[in-house]
């Protein structure tokens, strides 16, 4: 099972994951000298205001994934990028510190999912998923403002409907749909073992302030929030343009977790008494799992939709996948055993750098909640950010976490630096003293 030329290709879903997967599988077709057929399935229009057009996500673009797709030619313009950042601002119950980037050669850029909060997002802006939608139309894709509503199998080929239609009989088909969507479904029903990823509720909300307000209270760092409040793991307040976007991550996430996030006493002294106004909010689902059998037969999942990274860099997730479902695709085959070989090794290398995710964040959760511990990671992250000649180890433990410019694999070792434990231990000890 081969792609050859003129090869039918069907992606559910245009947003990143399938964007990705679109414009390297047509890069790579150009450069073999093939021409695929890929039709992108996207009903959402990325350029509609509110909840219409957007992916309901805060909108971070790791460090590392801005230098990947610069690497590929994809460099994010001016109007796809919201504010540029350039260091984290940690809030705790016991006091602040801020966390400068590791390297000033690189940057974090936000977006917009979506055409903003009730068009707030500026005038001569994009989305980013509507850029990246456009890129891989321009690189020859087509895209269908069509809902896919059943998959079926005509021999060895699936074929798509909507509304009873038939759209498309393919040689591949790409669920790259999010973990909001209903797809899933189709997915399921065709009973090679695929099951919906394990979701979690989260929490966002746009908050509109003055553009004056925005540059002297949050300027160019997201401010990162890890609070003792029940069920709540961390919180981010990531600066745009006119307004900033509120993301709450935890379990039993409900309507009222964002009025009591905005009302906590650390937060109250962000705003520092500043008018703002809720644009919007929703609560939308982040996948926190990943399907056993995410491929069969002329059939693979890639993105929300199969494996992603935990709370933290979905994007960069989506174009790992995307790029690795396209390599497979067309280099290799898209037979099961193709998929076996060829792309379930990054598949579960995500799932596996995930369980030392956990064992982080358990960690960190820890130190959230005892006091002591507080002050003593905040007072360590202070004396490596003022003390040039103290290693950042720490530091950049929280960065490359929250950033999502790490896998959790690499920072793991550094959770056992001798050094950052001793100087743990002093903080401590001095604590307890004074």
């Amino acid at each position: 099972m081969v792609l050859d030329d003129g090869a039918e290709i069907a992606v559910i879903g245009g947003g990143p994951s399938g964007s990705f997967f679109s414009i390297h599988a047509l890069n790579l077709a150009r450069f073999l000298g093939k021409k695929l057929n890929i039709t992108i399935y996207e009903p959402k229009d990325f350029r509609r205001l509110g909840p219409a057009g957007c992916n309901h996500c805060g909108g971070i673009i790791s460090e590392i994934l801005v230098q990947m797709l610069a690497v590929e030619g994809i460099n994010l313009p001016d109007t796809v990028v919201q504010r540029g950042i350039n260091s984290y601002r940690l809030h705790t119950a016991h006091g602040s510190v801020s966390i400068e980037t590791p390297n000033l050669d690189k940057s974090i850029a936000t977006v917009c999912r979506g055409g903003g909060p009730k068009g707030i997002i500026g005038e001569g802006m994009e989305s980013f998923d509507g850029f990246l939608l456009s890129l891989a139309v321009k690189g020859g894709a087509k895209a269908m403002p069509v809902r896919v509503d059943e998959i079926s199998r005509n021999g060895e080929k699936p074929i798509i409907f909507s509304r009873n239609e038939k759209l498309q009989e393919a040689d591949l088909v790409v669920g790259a749909f999010g973990a909001n969507s209903a797809s899933w479904k189709l997915f399921e029903g065709l009973g090679f073992g695929y099951k919906k990823p394990k979701l979690q509720t989260t929490a966002i909300a746009e908050l509109t302030f003055d553009k004056e307000i925005i540059r002297e209270r949050f300027g160019s760092a997201v401010h990162l929030f890890l609070l003792p409040i029940n069920r709540l793991k961390f919180a981010a307040i990531i600066p745009k343009k006119t307004y900033v976007t509120v993301c709450i991550l935890g379990k039993e996430i409900t309507a009222g977790t964002i009025t009591s996030f905005l009302e906590h006493p650390a937060v109250k002294k962000v705003f520092s008494g500043a008018d703002y106004e809720i644009s919007c909010r929703c609560l939308p689902k982040m996948n926190v799992g990943a399907p056993a059998r995410p491929f069969c037969n002329r059939i693979v999942a890639c993105g929300d939709s199969s494996s992603t990274r935990l709370l933290k860099d979905g994007l960069g997730a989506a174009y790992y996948l995307g790029k690795e479902s396209a390599n497979t695709a067309v280099l290799h085959g898209v037979s099961a055993s193709d998929w076996k070989k060829h792309f379930m090794p990054a598949y579960k290398s995500l799932i596996i750098d995930n369980w030392y995710g956990r064992f982080l964040y358990t960690v960190t959760e820890m130190f959230k909640r005892i006091p002591l511990m507080t002050k003593g990671m905040l007072g360590v992250v202070e004396k490596e950010q003022c003390d040039p000649k103290e290693p950042r180890i720490l530091s950049s433990i929280l960065w490359d976490m929250f950033t999502g410019n790490e896998r959790f694999k690499r920072i793991f070792p550094r959770a056992f630096s001798f050094r950052m434990h001793r100087n743990l231990l002093f903080e401590l000890e001095r604590i307890l003293i004074s």
